[in-house]
């Protein structure tokens, strides 16, 4: 028995059973390509809609045409979500360049990069949802007073 028990459990049974890493890395690596693809087409998708759309509202003979640029919450989140592409898109590239080459993430430097990036995109995704349901929040009082 091991003082550490490290590779013990407490029966005695050894942990490791042999299962090899190298598949399950890529196995990891595929779904994490699969996923990140999946983030970058919806984060461009949100972004074209939002920019091409537009509407006109007609009041007293005079037409406005409003675009996103008029609210900053809309600003916001297109700002947000291109970030959430380009750094998506970043990260598309370098899971295809593991699943090609059959290399396993073997640093620990490029291990937190990606954490913290990851950790600052999901902070960017908070502040942007928290300032839409401000903004919603606010017009809907607006409306209803």
């Amino acid at each position: 028995m091991s003082y550490l028990g490290v590779g013990v459990s407490p029966g005695t049974v050894p942990v490791y059973h042999g299962t090899d890493l190298r598949a399950v890395d890529r196995k990891v690596t595929l779904a994490e390509l699969i996923l990140r693809s999946v983030v970058c087409v919806l984060a461009l998708a949100s972004v074209l809609l939002v920019v091409t759309d537009s509407q006109v509202q007609e009041i007293f003979t005079i037409a406005k045409k409003a675009k996103f640029t008029d609210m900053k919450s809309l600003v916001l989140l297109v700002v947000v979500n291109g970030m959430t592409a380009a750094y998506s898109l970043v990260q598309v590239l370098r899971c295809g360049l593991s699943v090609v080459r059959g290399s396993v993430l073997l640093s620990k430097p490029l291990a937190w990069i990606i954490l913290s990036g990851d950790q600052v995109y999901i902070i960017f995704i908070y502040v942007c949802v928290f300032h839409l349901h401000a903004c919603a929040s606010c017009y809907m009082l607006h409306v209803m007073s």
